[in-house]
C-alpha cells in the first residue's frame, strides 16, 4: 500500500516556496487600518479597535456634519470667543476677528489648513454652542458604527476625553469621502481663501504631503486626505486613494513625522496588489484576494473550489497558526474523518496560546504523518529514506514524519535542506492538503475494505 502511494507521488513536480505576492506591510504606526469603502471590507488592521486621539482628523467629522447640516453660503464671523475657547497654540490661516466668510471658504480653511478657530465659530454656528455640536458628533459617529469614540470639540485638540479608534474612523471617514463636496476640497492642494468684507486673501496649501508633487511622499492616486497632530496622539493621517482595480481609504494613527506619509503609502500599495474591487452581473460588488504568489494559484483556487476555504482577506504570504492548518486539515477530509483532526487541538495547559503561534514544517509533517497512520494503520517504518541534510538534531518521531512527507511529496524534497523549524504560511498550507488530499482518500478507500467504521 505504501509503495503505491509513493510511486505517484514521487512523480509530482516538487515547488519551491517562493514567494511573489505583496506581504503584510511593516507599518510604524501604533494603530492603522485599510478599508475597501464600497464594500466596507477591512483588508488590513493593526490595533483597529483600541483608542487613540485623533487629534486634527477630528475635523473630518465636524466637516461632514458642517457639510450635511449648513449650506455653503452660510456666512461665518471670527468670533472673539474663539479667541477665549481654543488654545492659542492652535493651527490656523490667520483670520482676524471680526472678517466674515462663507462656510464653503471655512471648510477649505479646516481641511486643508486644520484652523481650529474657523472650526469653532463654524460648529457654534450650526449647533449653538460647542457642546451642542459635540453631542451631534457623537450622534453621528454612532450612526456610522463608530460605537467605542467620544468626541468633545469640533477641532481635535487634545481632550482626555476626546478619543477614536482606527476602525471608527474609518467609518467616519467612509461616510465623509462619499460626499462629494467632502471629496473635492479634502482632495485640493491649494486655494485661495476669501473673506467676504475685507477682501483678505490668504493662500492655502494642504498639510497632507501625499497630494504635493514636489513631495517625495507624492501618490497620483490619493484623492483627498486629512492630517492631524498634537503631542499625545502623535502624528494621525487620513486619506483615500483610487486605483484602476480597487478603492482604498486609509488610517494611520500615533506614529511620527513623516512615518504618517510613508506608512499611507505602504496601506495603499498593500490593497493595490493584492485585492481588487469586481461586480458581477447583477453589480453586486465583492473583494477578489490576489495576496498569493503566482505559483500558489492552482492551489488557492482548488481550496475554493474545493470550499476547503471560502473568500477571505487574509493574506494568504502570511503564516499559518497550528490550529489554522488543523482546521484546513478539517475542512479538507471527508466528512466521517472530520473527527481524526480533533486531537491535534489539544486544551490542556498552555497548548491553547502554543495553537495560535505560527506553525513549524516539522510540525506540519508530523501532523499530517500521524493522520495518515491513524488512517491506515500503516507500519512507521519509511521503507524510502531519502536524503535530508538538516534534521539531525530533530526527534526520532520528527524524522518519520520528515522523511514521510519528502517520501510521498506532500512537503520538502530529497537531498535538499528540509529547514524543519520554518514557518509554513496560509498559501504553502493549502499546497499541502492538495498533494495530502489524494492520499487520504487512497488510504480511506484502502481502509474502508479493511476495517467497520466503527473501528477507524
Amino acid at each position: 500500500m505504501y509503495k503505491k502511494y509513493v510511486s505517484f507521488f514521487v512523480a509530482l513536480t516538487f515547488i519551491c516556496f517562493s514567494i511573489a505576492a505583496k506581504p503584510l506591510p511593516p507599518i510604524s504606526a501604533e494603530g492603522a487600518i485599510l478599508i475597501e469603502p464600497k464594500t466596507n471590507t477591512v483588508l488590513y488592521s493593526k490595533n483597529a479597535n483600541e483608542k487613540f486621539y485623533p487629534a486634527s482628523t477630528t475635523k473630518v467629522l465636524t466637516s461632514l456634519i458642517l457639510l450635511e447640516d449648513m449650506p455653503l453660503g452660510t456666512t461665518i464671523t471670527k468670533t472673539k470667543n474663539s479667541i477665549l475657547n481654543v488654545p492659542s497654540d492652535s493651527s490656523q490661516i490667520g483670520i482676524k476677528v471680526g472678517e466674515k466668510y462663507s462656510s464653503l471658504e471655512g471648510l477649505y480653511a479646516v481641511l486643508l489648513a486644520s484652523d481650529n478657530f474657523v472650526s469653532y465659530d463654524m460648529a457654534v454656528k450650526n449647533a449653538g454652542s460647542q457642546k451642542a455640536f459635540a453631542n451631534k458628533m457623537n450622534e453621528k459617529a454612532n450612526s456610522l458604527g463608530a460605537l467605542s469614540s467620544h468626541f468633545v470639540n469640533a477641532h481635535g485638540y487634545h481632550h482626555p476625553d476626546h478619543f477614536t479608534t482606527p476602525f471608527d474612523l474609518s467609518q467616519i471617514a467612509r461616510a465623509a469621502f462619499n460626499n462629494t463636496m467632502f471629496s473635492k476640497i479634502a482632495g485640493t492642494k491649494e486655494h485661495v481663501f476669501k473673506t467676504q468684507d475685507t477682501s483678505h486673501e490668504i493662500p492655502l496649501k494642504h498639510t497632507a504631503l501625499l497630494l504635493d508633487p514636489e513631495s517625495r511622499f507624492y501618490n497620483p492616486n490619493v484623492v483627498g486626505a486629512k492630517t492631524g497632530f498634537h503631542t499625545p496622539a502623535k502624528r494621525t493621517l487620513v486619506a483615500k486613494a483610487k486605483y484602476d482595480n480597487i478603492e482604498l481609504i486609509g488610517i494611520v494613527m500615533k506614529t511620527d513625522n513623516p512615518h504618517q506619509f510613508e506608512d499611507m503609502n505602504a496601506l495603499f500599495e498593500y490593497g493595490t496588489q493584492n485585492y481588487s474591487l469586481v461586480a458581477d452581473q447583477n453589480g453586486i460588488n465583492s473583494i477578489v484576494n490576489h495576496s498569493y504568489s503566482q505559483w500558489a494559484k492552482p492551489y488557492v483556487d482548488f481550496a475554493l473550489e474545493k470550499e476547503w476555504i471560502t473568500n477571505t482577506t487574509k493574506n494568504y504570504t502570511d503564516s499559518i497558526t497550528r490550529r489554522e492548518f488543523v482546521n484546513l486539515l478539517k475542512a479538507s477530509l471527508p466528512d466521517e474523518l472530520k473527527s481524526l483532526s480533533d486531537e491535534y487541538i489539544d486544551y490542556d495547559g498552555d497548548s491553547i496560546f502554543k495553537e495560535n503561534l505560527p506553525t513549524s514544517r516539522k510540525e506540519v509533517a508530523l501532523i499530517c504523518y500521524n493522520l495518515l497512520n491513524k488512517l491506515s494503520k500503516a507500519p512507521k517504518n519509511i521503507p524510502l529514506t531519502p536524503n535530508i541534510p538538516d534534521i539531525s538534531n530533530v526527534s526520532e518521531a520528527y524524522k518519520d514524519a520528515i522523511y514521510f512527507v519528502v517520501s510521498t511529496g506532500i512537503l520538502g524534497q530529497n537531498d535538499t535542506a528540509f529547514n524543519p523549524e520554518g514557518l509554513i504560511t496560509y498559501e504553502q498550507a493549502l499546497s499541502i492538503l492538495y498533494r495530502l488530499s489524494p492520499i487520504i482518500n487512497l488510504y480511506h478507500s484502502y481502509s474502508l475494505n479493511r476495517f467497520s467504521p466503527s473501528q477507524l
